[in-house]
């Protein structure tokens, strides 16, 4: 079968020429499409995250690789400490960060996030 193909191009080489120019256009059209459909919307999202995480402060929101919900209570250089319940608070990778939602709308007021927290430390204190 080859050997008809390379008969092929031998008999008549401007048809062969054409054929591979041809192919030639049909990959470039293919890697075209695969960098703008692939490629460039991860690399895009990926910014994205880096830019938030590189901005993520005390009070953020924020969803872990690992599906943990929770809310910032420090960031240090490499380390985020998330708080997931009244008592319970986890140190985290930045890199583990998956999405920031930021400040929820449904928050309570600043004042009752501020006494939360105090009674949060006055539990720990106790302890």
């Amino acid at each position: 079968m080859l050997n008809g193909f390379f008969l092929a191009q031998a008999a008549n080489p401007q048809a062969a020429a054409g054929s591979q120019m041809g192919f030639m256009v049909f990959l470039v059209i293919m890697l075209v499409v695969y960098w703008v459909f692939l490629i460039r919307p991860q690399s895009k999202k990926r910014k994205e995250l880096a830019q938030k995480l590189s901005n993520l402060k005390k009070g953020d929101r924020v969803v872990t690789i690992g599906g943990i919900h929770g809310k910032v209570v420090s960031v240090k250089d490499k380390v985020v400490v998330v708080r997931i319940d009244d008592r319970a608070e986890i140190t985290f990778d930045k890199n583990a960060i998956s999405t920031v939602e930021g400040h929820g709308k449904d928050e309570p007021a600043a004042a009752d996030n501020k006494e939360k927290e105090e009674e949060v430390e006055k539990n720990n204190e106790e302890k």
